[in-house]
């Protein structure tokens, strides 16, 4: 483990795990903060290596309470930022008593965010198509972190928008006990399904991972392309930095006379893709922050954080992901799925219109 990783991490569990509950204990009891709150930062490496092993361990179950704990504090944390400022105005114990209020009542909604899909529709209009075409965009499902029931009802909602095309940029899952078997509802989908691959693939047990993802009809584009009737995909591998990306685009190439679609895991390989002029890149890895606040560092990394973004005729659309990583809860952001439509136009630019939002 590096020392920027152990302090970043050290900071991460001072955050959710330890900081915003010392806060409302001590604001219950009247107590001063600043001893307690010293001590827990103290004590934040050790924990944060206990969680790590924790969570690289072999036992699900308790690196799922592990992680479960961890969103809790994490959506107590805006609560307590927020109790701060009334502790300015109102005494110790009743900002107490109203953090834990809040906190019960945002554990919930936090949850049914988590579990709720949203519709995204997107039409884009290009020169390039014969005929109308329906892709069907899912990122960052995180089986392993989710069920597989959980995938049975992301591929159900999948069909629902019958699409001639599915499309997953990376994170299907993060666990190496994920098998085929917990991935078989992908074999209900009977049209051509695509994938590239994302970060938690490569560090599970990657040749498992492949093996349980394609055995299930899923084509996994590894730094290669192939062409469906009017339309060229490429997939490439997730990398902790894009600086390869323009060598592998060279030798890929673009197909002029067909719609060209780059699936790349996160938002940053757009910069190097856009410079090749693909129509359409698809992205996740962000999961838009997943809970507030923790979107302003995941946007200061990723500038492109999530939606859509264009440059002429080429345009990106960055997915929150259809599932969670780690704690099941999101707050001010969602579980999404992207119906694209792509439709003939006779125009050489790429229009891309966000239509709605539908939850199911």
């Amino acid at each position: 483990m590096s020392l920027r990783w152990l302090l970043l991490g050290s900071l991460i569990v001072w955050l959710t795990l330890l900081a915003p509950a010392i806060l409302v204990i001590a604001w219950l009891n009247s107590w001063h903060i600043t001893l307690p709150l010293f001590l827990a930062a103290l004590l934040s490496p050790v924990l944060m290596v206990l969680v790590t092993r924790e969570f690289q361990s072999s036992n699900s179950r308790s690196r799922w309470y592990w992680m479960q704990y961890l969103g809790l504090g994490a959506l107590l944390l805006p609560i307590v930022m927020t109790g701060l400022v009334l502790r300015l105005f109102i005494d110790a114990p009743i900002v107490g008593i109203l953090a834990l209020v809040a906190w019960v009542i945002v554990i919930p909604i936090a949850w049914r965010n988590a579990n709720t899909i949203h519709n995204k529709h997107l039409s884009i209009e290009s020169a390039k198509l014969h005929n109308n075409v329906r892709l069907v965009h899912i990122s960052d499902v995180h089986i392993g972190s989710r069920s597989a029931n959980y995938l049975k009802k992301v591929v159900t909602q999948v069909l629902s928008h019958q699409p001639d095309i599915v499309l997953i940029t990376g994170d299907l899952l993060d666990q190496s006990s994920v098998d085929a078997k917990q991935l078989s509802n992908l074999s209900r989908i009977e049209c051509p399904t695509l994938m590239c691959l994302g970060n938690h693939e490569r560090y599970v047990d990657l040749d498992a991972a492949i093996t349980a993802i394609e055995s299930n009809q899923v084509q996994i584009l590894r730094d290669s392309a192939t062409t469906i009737d009017q339309l060229r995909f490429i997939g490439i591998d997730d990398r902790d930095a894009p600086d390869a990306l323009p060598a592998i685009l060279t030798e890929l190439g673009v197909d002029d006379t067909r719609f060209n679609v780059a699936l790349y895991h996160r938002p940053d390989g757009w910069q190097a893709i856009k410079q090749h002029q693909y129509e359409l890149t698809l992205a996740g890895h962000t999961h838009a922050g997943q809970i507030w606040p923790f979107g302003y560092l995941v946007k200061s990394k990723y500038p492109q954080m999530v939606g859509w973004f264009e440059n002429g005729a080429t345009g990106l659309y960055v997915s929150p992901g259809a599932g969670t990583w780690g704690p099941i809860f999101r707050l001010g952001t969602k579980c999404e799925m992207t119906v694209i439509d792509l439709n003939t136009q006779p125009t050489t630019a790429i229009n891309a219109i966000g239509i709605s939002n539908e939850a199911q």
